[in-house]
């Protein structure tokens, strides 16, 4: 009975080390963004500080990647600049309507990909009949 409970003892402590394993490299993301709607999109990757890369119209079924990296120490999500001196942080992803970019725009929430670790993301886009904004859902995070 008692190498029973020895026994008992260490799967407890480890599964309570492996718990409490930190992530200590930065790994790579890969984000799939698809305009799931009827118009088109015109969509941008936006930095800190008012800093953007266009990723370009996405007409409807069209769809783009994004090869991006996740900080180990607090989930932050960048591109390196294309220097490589620097790590670009991403702030959001925001799809709109051409032509009327403030009036329509929506956002990715990149909160639960930064906060769950994913591997890949699935994203989507899209203008609902009878709406004028673009919304966007996060469909899928596979770790």
């Amino acid at each position: 009975m008692r190498s029973a409970w020895r026994a008992l003892t260490l799967f407890a402590y480890g599964i309570l080390l492996t718990s409490c394993v930190t992530h200590t490299q930065d790994h790579p993301v890969t984000l799939s963004l698809i305009n799931a709607g009827s118009l088109p999109l015109h969509c941008r990757l936006q930095f800190g500080h008012w800093v953007d890369r266009d990723l370009g119209a996405l007409g409807p079924g069209g769809a783009t990647e994004i090869a991006m990296t996740q900080a180990a120490e607090d989930g932050a999500l960048y591109v390196v600049r294309a220097d490589g001196a620097r790590k670009m942080m991403i702030e959001t992803i925001q799809c709109a309507r051409p032509g009327n970019w403030f009036g329509t725009f929506g956002q990715v929430d990149l909160g639960p990909v930064r906060a769950q670790r994913a591997r890949a993301v699935d994203a989507s886009c899209a203008v609902a009949a009878g709406e004028e904004r673009v919304a966007c859902r996060l469909d899928r995070l596979a770790y």
